[in-house]
């Protein structure tokens, strides 16, 4: 997704777009420095400064983009980007990578597990979650392109193909889900966000193998939450499995049920939250091994599911 993301930048820069580092990037960023190097600031180790310089150029009419691991830039800032960005409603993007447990063997100081629930939180912060390159390379052109506001992009590995079709990108737009398998039995949708659909279609994948048909959607948007393509889902379908690399706290699930509240003919007993639970990993290891401790691999998915639909 990182590379989307600089591409895009590459193909889209107007004269006053600016790019802040905090200190990497190295390799992602050298063609962009390289050939805009009046529009490329290498802030440093130094990120709750980077986020006042960003608020900063805002003000005097730049479109910024500020750019680190996850945890560092959202968590470590949190009072400048509460203060200085969204209070101003300023066009500043904090592009973050490393989203959930992608730096799983460095421990839990690099895990960005609670930035999506702290981001949201904040008033005047948009909040996006790409399942793939294409989705990042759309939403950061539409940043590049409207000046749509504070905001805060939260990219994690993906394929390096990615995940979307022409014909799934089709609707593409901001603050809108998309389906990325949509099938015509209403038995079981998968509501993902972020790069870990890709076992959600591993799991659908599965269930195809044995003649069950399943709903893979991808909600990059969330916030402004798609509450429309929500309340549809949980009216049409029989189980709803939410799946994110993020805390259960504050997250997607937490998104789907603040959404539906209050909402006639809803059963909020078909919804099943697929998530990280709120603590501290106290175990080392890999993503994709710190993501099976948390009963997010495939196989514990499928073993949550076929529990649920038994029952």
């Amino acid at each position: 997704m990182r590379y989307a993301f600089a591409k895009c930048l590459e193909e889209n820069l107007s004269t006053n777009t600016v790019l802040l580092v905090g200190d990497l990037g190295a390799g992602v960023f050298d063609k962009f420095k390289h050939d805009y190097p009046n529009q490329f600031f290498n802030i440093g180790v130094a990120e709750q400064n980077m986020t006042s310089i960003a608020a900063g150029l805002a003000l005097g009419g730049k479109k910024v983009f500020t750019y680190s691991i996850a945890n560092f830039n959202t968590l470590k800032c949190v009072e400048q980007i509460r203060n200085d960005i969204a209070f101003h409603k300023l066009n500043v993007a904090i592009v973050s990578v490393g989203a959930g447990l992608s730096y799983g063997s460095l421990g839990f100081t690099h895990h960005a597990t609670e930035d999506i629930a702290i981001m949201r939180a904040i008033p005047n912060i948009k909040v996006f979650s790409p399942c793939d390159g294409h989705e990042t390379y759309l939403i950061a052109k539409t940043i590049i392109g409207t000046g749509i506001g504070s905001c805060y992009i939260r990219l994690g590995p993906s394929k390096k193909e990615g995940i979307h079709t022409e014909k799934t990108l089709k609707n593409f737009s901001i603050g809108k889900g998309l389906p990325i398998i949509e099938v015509e039995n209403k038995d079981i949708a998968l509501v993902c966000t972020g790069s870990i659909i890709q076992i959600g279609l591993e799991v659908a994948e599965f269930f195809d193998k044995k003649g069950i048909g399943v709903s893979v959607f991808s909600f990059h948007t969330i916030k402004p939450f798609d509450k429309g393509l929500v309340l549809k889902i949980m009216k049409e379908y029989k189980h709803i499995f939410s799946l994110e690399e993020h805390s259960i706290i504050g997250g997607l699930s937490s998104a789907i049920a603040e959404s539906v509240i209050g909402e006639k003919d809803v059963e909020m007993s078909k919804m099943n939250s697929l998530a990280l639970p709120s603590a501290f990993s106290d175990v080392a290891g890999d993503r994709n091994y710190l993501i099976d401790s948390f009963n997010l691999s495939k196989e514990k998915i499928l073993r949550r599911i076929k529990k649920t639909l038994n029952e």
